[in-house]
């Protein structure tokens, strides 16, 4: 029984899955942004803000693969895609880390100045 081609009516489910993860990330960033706001916080100020970073990244990098053209000798898989899909969410996470791209930093110091007002 070979169950590794994960294709038809379950890829959906498994994308519709991960859509829903991404919705619930963008939730996160807009509650820990309230909070922050509201308790004055600069920690979690910069942690909304990195987040932030981190889902433009993710969506950067999904959009730049989509511009690739598929196909191949070797058919692509639901599996794959969706592992190539965590690995775009983790390499989007590790960029943002530290000094990434500069759009959390730029984000930080409009928050923080909207804050002071």
């Amino acid at each position: 029984m070979k169950i590794d081609n994960i294709n038809g009516p379950g890829k959906d489910i498994i994308k519709n899955a991960y859509d829903r993860t991404n919705d619930a990330r963008a939730e996160s960033f807009h509650r820990i942004l309230e909070q922050a706001r509201k308790e004055k916080d600069d920690k979690r100020l910069r942690e909304a803000c990195e987040e932030m970073e981190a889902i433009f990244v993710n969506m950067m990098l999904k959009r730049m693969r989509d511009t690739v053209s598929r196909g191949g000798l070797i058919p692509e898989s639901a599996g794959e895609e969706m592992f190539r899909s965590m690995l775009d969410e983790e390499l989007a996470r590790k960029v943002s880390d530290g000094r990434g791209i500069g759009i959390a930093e730029m984000l930080y110091k409009q928050l923080s100045q909207n804050q002071e007002e």
